[in-house]
């Protein structure tokens, strides 16, 4: 058997590492965020990747920052100046994806990108 050379072990040794990331990126791409999450609960503690259903009762502005907070059967949504989510209105049903924190003693989710708001 021929000895494989070092720049011959190097590209297939690339090459299949670029395999092994583009099948885990597929899989982690068809699970979606569901798999990740964890069903929101306000005992949870900061930092949690959550996920939540509920009915839109509230929509504001923050007075500095342009940020919204959205009342969501209540459970306070944050969402930071930036973040164009698809059109909500009162009453509309949503599910979120974001991470739980708390604000002035209240529990909240902050949304981290527009996909994780779900128009139902």
């Amino acid at each position: 058997m021929m000895p494989i050379s070092s720049g011959r072990r190097a590209a297939l040794l690339l090459s299949g590492s670029i395999l092994v990331i583009l099948v885990f990126h597929g899989l982690i791409s068809h699970t979606g965020p569901d798999f990740f999450s964890t069903p929101y609960d306000p005992e949870l503690s900061d930092g949690v990747f959550v996920s939540f259903e509920g009915e839109v009762l509230d929509i504001r502005h923050t007075r500095t920052g342009g940020h919204r907070i959205v009342d969501v059967s209540g459970t306070k949504l944050f969402i930071p100046r930036g973040i164009d989510p698809p059109e909500f209105r009162i009453g509309d049903q949503i599910a979120v994806y974001g991470i739980t924190t708390t604000f002035h003693g209240e529990k909240e989710i902050i949304i981290q990108k527009s996909a994780d708001i779900i128009l139902l």
